[in-house]
């Protein structure tokens, strides 16, 4: 396995850390896409810097769309996905100076060299900087004509007939969410051994994404209180479209919800961070959500069968069944201890 697939953003801190004083880096910065240590190191070089991250990570606050330039250099982490890393290039692009400059650098395996070629379709200049530890660093120049640059969130959005409940629905998507625009097989299977929901139970869908698991939740009870909580605030902008009404949170952990318990959390849970493997966001939500159930309350998620939480959620939970499962995945539905019944009420 190579670093970059192990640990990948150490093996992107170490590929451009060994570049910074080759760009000779001046004037305002945007440094973007920054889960790892760069900002630190511009930082301690006394340079002039503005993060914008698109998703929570590192501590660092997230947002939709990068500030307003002109930034005199752009130094964007290749994003994973490919829309997503070409809709991250129009975005920096466009915040530069006309004679500023975009470096992007990422890992072969995550597609940096076919990250070139998108780089040559709407960019000038277009030069490799630098190969070594099957990563590269890329570097472009804005275009000529600005016209070329989708300049605007707006520009990325995309409008697929997806079914929610059994209803076809118009659902907005954005590059870089999960599933855009189409239903998953895991999440599909979710959606059909959904719990019982009743009117007025807060319900929480962790890691929504453009929304799909809290649309279907709200279409099986409209009486519901919806929660959706991402790390990804352009996720949160389409799900604002998709399920209007419902409580949106940009966060990473449960408690970043601000309301104590829920009746039910429902979850397709990430376990990718960028191409690696990571079961962080799992197992923290199996060992939070116990704190965050109503008694008698209920998490339920689906994992690829592969991935093992049975003992994780015996750990925290009174009981432990399968909902549903296919030879890829299954719904794990684990509930809450009920409350003790009194001996007069069970009289």
């Amino acid at each position: 396995m190579s670093r970059w697939a192990r640990d990948p953003e150490a093996a992107a801190d170490e590929l451009i850390g060994r570049c910074l004083d080759a760009l000779d880096l001046s004037g305002r910065l945007l440094v973007a896409n920054q889960a790892g240590r760069l900002p630190d190191m511009l930082a301690a070089r006394g340079c002039d810097l503005t993060i914008w991250n698109r998703r929570l990570a590192a501590g660092r606050a997230a947002q939709a769309w990068p500030p307003a330039g002109p930034f005199a250099t752009a130094l964007l982490r290749l994003p994973k996905a490919k829309e997503e890393q070409a809709m991250a290039a129009h975005a920096c692009l466009a915040a530069l100076a006309p004679a500023g400059r975009l470096v992007l650098w990422g890992g072969n395996e995550e597609g940096i060299r076919s990250a070139a070629d998108m780089l040559a379709a709407i960019a000038d200049g277009v030069a490799t900087l630098a190969t070594r530890g099957h990563g590269r660093v890329l570097a472009a120049t804005p275009p000529a004509d600005a016209t070329r640059l989708r300049a605007s969130l707006k520009a990325w959005r995309s409008v697929a007939p997806l079914d929610i409940g059994g209803r076809p629905r118009a659902w907005v998507s954005y590059p870089g969410i999960f599933a855009a625009g189409r239903l998953d097989e895991g999440t599909a299977l979710l959606l059909g051994a959904l719990p019982p929901l009743r009117p007025g139970m807060r319900v929480l869908d962790y890691g929504c994404g453009s929304g799909v698991i809290g649309a279907a939740a709200r279409a099986a009870e409209p009486g519901i209180a919806l929660d959706l909580v991402d790390d990804d605030a352009v996720a949160l902008e389409a799900a604002r479209e998709n399920v209007p009404g419902a409580r949106l949170v940009l966060g990473t952990r449960l408690a970043d919800t601000g309301h104590g318990r829920y009746g039910a959390i429902l979850s397709n849970p990430p376990l990718h961070r960028g191409i690696a493997e990571d079961r962080g966001a799992l197992e923290r939500l199996i060992a939070e959500a116990p704190a965050h159930l109503d008694p008698g309350g209920c998490l339920e998620l689906v994992v690829q069968r592969r991935v093992s939480v049975e003992r994780l959620l015996s750990g925290s939970f009174t009981g432990v069944a399968i909902a549903a499962e296919t030879a890829r995945y299954r719904v794990w539905r684990a509930h809450s201890a009920a409350p003790a019944r009194s001996t007069a009420s069970a009289s």
